[in-house]
């Protein structure tokens, strides 16, 4: 395993050099093909090596713990550092990861976990706060109160569960629905995916999408209780049962923009699952037919990994604390922050089994401490891309990951509690203090 992780290094080494040094690469992420072409202290690798560590600390006292980490004596300014940033296209992360996870599917393909051939992939979206600029608040838009308008924006994940990868994130202004983001990505889902779903994904548009492909895709979506078909099935009190769906008019024209025309006899048939909590009943719509229907109250809940995915993006990583303030750098941190979490769910698999190996007679299972771990990666990535050893750099990554675990308490229900409605995350930019220390 641990040569499989030199591998993925080497080969995300490899590109960072590539871009840099062959010009016809290196002008597909920058905005003008005399960019990045001087020798300055800031050349392309370390500009994007940089901002892939997630500086949330003022700008001046990062820099200079990353000249430090170079061994270079003399840093260079924020100024300078801001403006070699407006060169980079953030297209370039988003490039990075897609390599990242090509290599680890390539090197890693045996210890990739599935459900029956399937990798369950979570879709969910949520909203990020943003600094209230007048660039930012004519791209992302916002909400407003009695008082002032707050920025935000509208991200959306298509998130690996059993093996914590972010596999395609997206950003977009925060009047964009996530219905809308969603149905253009269902025809480049692959035939090995089980797409999971909130109750906001539930209409005949989304389920028809999945079915009429040219290799159906198998999705689970919560139904809506308050659908009058929904409605009776619950009233039968069956298990299971196959039902039939017809578009309503919303439903034909929204797939008349997908190039699709229906009539409004078009029926859909979509399986119902019923699933008895503690206090309600959820329904599950699905096409999967043959699955035992005492399967699906464990595959459902495989969906809240999204959710801990959001809240290490927004809390580990303080994903809402940004860097700069231009829309460019939003989107460069953004696609910045899923590469580091990707990264650092791969190198930390090696970890767990360890720790999965020590805690057999153990009461409660040990599992990594992220928060402990991403920070020891973000201060180790300059290393990791240029030390000479870098197998030295990553055995002490995974001896740092083994120590101080946290056991995991299975069965724990705490109530919620949102302390603050307009953001619940506990980080978020000011325009005017950044820690130094």
């Amino acid at each position: 395993m641990l040569e499989a992780k030199l591998k993925i290094i080497d080969e995300l080494h490899q590109y960072l050099s590539l871009v840099m040094n062959e010009h016809e690469v290196l002008e597909k992420f920058t905005f003008s093909s005399s960019d990045f072409k001087r020798k300055r202290k800031l050349h392309f690798d370390r500009v994007a090596l940089f901002i892939s560590k997630l500086c949330k600390r003022t700008l001046s006292v990062e820099l200079d713990n990353f000249f430090s980490e170079l061994n270079l004596e003399t840093p260079c300014s924020s100024s300078a550092f801001t403006q070699q940033r407006k060169k980079l296209k953030s297209t370039f992360f988003q490039s990075w990861n897609e390599l990242l996870l090509l290599s680890y599917n390539y090197h890693c393909s045996s210890e990739i976990k599935r459900f029956k051939d399937y990798r369950i992939v979570a879709v969910d979206g949520s909203n990020i706060s943003l600094v209230n600029t007048p660039e930012l608040h004519t791209y992302f838009g916002g909400q407003t109160n009695q008082q002032c308008f707050f920025v935000q924006a509208k991200t959306l994940y298509c998130y690996d569960v059993l093996n914590e990868l972010v596999l395609a994130g997206y950003i977009a202004p925060y009047r964009t629905g996530e219905l809308n983001i969603v149905y253009p990505l269902i025809k480049d889902f692959k035939k090995d995916m089980l797409l999971i779903y909130d109750r906001n994904f539930f209409n005949y548009k989304m389920m028809a999408l999945h079915l009429w492909k040219d290799q159906e895709s198998k999705f689970i979506i919560r139904a809506k209780e308050k659908n009058e078909i929904v409605k009776r099935f619950i009233e039968s009190k069956k298990p299971s049962d196959i039902v039939e769906f017809f578009p309503t008019q919303s439903a034909r024209e929204g797939l008349l923009k997908e190039g699709i025309k229906i009539n409004l006899d078009k029926k859909i048939r979509i399986r119902l699952v019923r699933v008895e909590l503690e206090k309600t009943i959820e329904v599950l719509a699905t096409n999967l037919w043959d699955e035992p229907s005492s399967s699906f109250k464990e595959l459902y809940n495989k969906r809240w990994g999204i959710e801990t995915n959001i809240n290490l993006q927004k809390n580990l990583l303080q994903l809402e604390c940004f860097s700069g303030q231009s829309v460019e750098t939003i989107l460069q941190d953004f696609f910045a922050t899923i590469f580091l979490a990707n990264l650092h769910s791969i190198l930390l698999k090696e970890a767990q089994l360890v720790l999965d190996k020590n805690s057999v007679n153990r009461k409660h299972p040990l599992k990594v401490n992220k928060n402990k771990s991403q920070g020891k990666l973000r201060s180790s990535l300059t290393q990791l891309f240029k030390a000479q050893d870098v197998q030295s750099v990553i055995e002490k990554l995974i001896n740092y990951f083994i120590r101080d675990p946290v056991p995991v308490r299975k069965g724990r229900k705490n109530p919620r509690k949102i302390k603050n409605k307009q953001s619940k995350s506990k980080h978020k930019t000011f325009m005017n203090y950044k820690l130094a220390a």
